[in-house]
């Protein structure tokens, strides 16, 4: 069963990384079209500062929660390190509560108030509502919560004194 469901998360992973490419590529190429119609045709194309901008939201929301996901955000571990193997694991599991408490409360709620209070405005070069911009923030308050509750389950499993890092920074 273990195995089942970290193949699972691994092509999940995997979807994420595709996903955050693809528009990482979407905005690079948007820019440069962007730039070409303004330098070389004099008239800068309208929706490129717009699709720009969406893309980039949508990059930072998703790519932040692959980041935790993966364990390569950053991370402040010097004076944890100094801590005895049981106060680190308790600073752990404060911390993946604190995440999650956060996530739900700001990414997850908040995100999703701001995205449906400005589902009735239009994106005014874009054919998409305002709100699909900000879907984005509890997409990502959603995947940073389940990565959070992962890290949990794992820390109140895993022996003190055989936890391992919390980011990659930390090995």
């Amino acid at each position: 069963m273990f195995a089942l469901l970290l193949k699972i998360k691994k092509g999940f992973i995997r979807s994420l990384e595709v996903l955050v490419m693809v528009m990482v590529a979407m905005l690079t190429l948007t820019v440069l079209w962007g730039v070409f119609t303004r330098f070389c045709l004099g008239s800068q194309a309208e929706y490129t500062d717009e699709l720009a901008r969406v893309l980039l939201v949508w990059v930072s929301m998703v790519g932040a929660a692959l980041a935790f996901g993966v364990k390569a955000h950053l991370g402040v571990d010097f004076f944890v390190n100094l801590l005895h193997p049981e106060a680190r694991k308790t600073l752990g599991i404060l911390v993946q509560v604190v995440i999650v408490a956060l996530s739900i409360i700001v990414f997850i709620i908040g995100g999703w108030g701001l995205a449906m209070g400005q589902m009735g405005q239009q994106l005014p070069t874009l054919p998409i509502a305002r709100g699909m911009v900000y879907i984005s923030i509890p997409l990502g308050g959603v995947l940073i919560c389940l990565f959070a509750l992962e890290n949990l389950v794992e820390i109140i499993k895993t022996p003190a004194e055989l936890l391992r890092a919390q980011t990659k920074s930390e090995e």
